[in-house]
């Protein structure tokens, strides 16, 4: 099996903010609620908070009440507008599609619009009487792990393509490892 990581490593930048800009950019409080996830983000960077925790105050700052509808339609506009880089055209397509999988922090309800009918494993959204609550699961550094054993039971990962050493669990089973940094590889194990 052959993993891609989505964020920095399928495109050159962070998505979730985006995200979030598209569901929520036009509420009032917006730039206050921006700078309450800044802060957030340095306290996570000072590792006062994880990475779970920032993850949290962001779809509740954001996403919180909206309804499931709402998500999916944002989600559906949002994936037009993520531009993928060369490895994605290089490295991602090349490779065989029954052998490949995404495994990435981003939220599955743009990662499965950009990647319909391809094996991708993202964080998710609880929703409570079809509205977002809060989020369901992070997946973040050893989640990934967890949950791609559980899901392909121990299958063998021939190569790993991240930019991140968060994904360290994962690149430690991992035959090769392609190391990202502004869509090229800079690093080969």
């Amino acid at each position: 099996m052959t993993i891609f990581d989505f964020d920095k490593t399928l495109t050159n930048k962070d998505t979730l903010y985006g995200f979030y800009y598209i569901i929520d950019n036009k509420h009032p409080l917006f730039q206050i609620k921006r700078l309450l996830q800044i802060f957030s983000a340095v306290l996570y960077k000072m590792k006062i908070i994880s990475n779970t925790q920032l993850k949290i105050i962001g779809v509740k700052l954001f996403l919180k009440g909206k309804s499931k509808q709402y998500i999916h339609s944002a989600a559906k506009e949002y994936a037009k507008k993520i531009v993928l880089n060369e490895i994605y055209s290089n490295f991602y397509l090349t490779t065989n599609p029954e052998s490949r999988l995404i495994i990435s922090a981003s939220l599955e309800e743009y990662l499965n619009e950009i990647f319909q009918c391809e094996k991708v494993i993202g964080s998710s959204l609880l929703y409570e009487n079809g509205r977002v609550k809060s989020l369901e699961k992070n997946m973040y550094g050893k989640e990934k792990l967890i949950t791609f054993q559980k899901m392909f039971h121990n299958s063998k990962i021939d190569k790993i393509y991240t930019d991140s050493y968060s994904d360290l669990p994962l690149i430690e089973k991992a035959e090769e490892v392609c190391i990202i940094k502004n869509g090229k590889i800079v690093g080969l194990t």
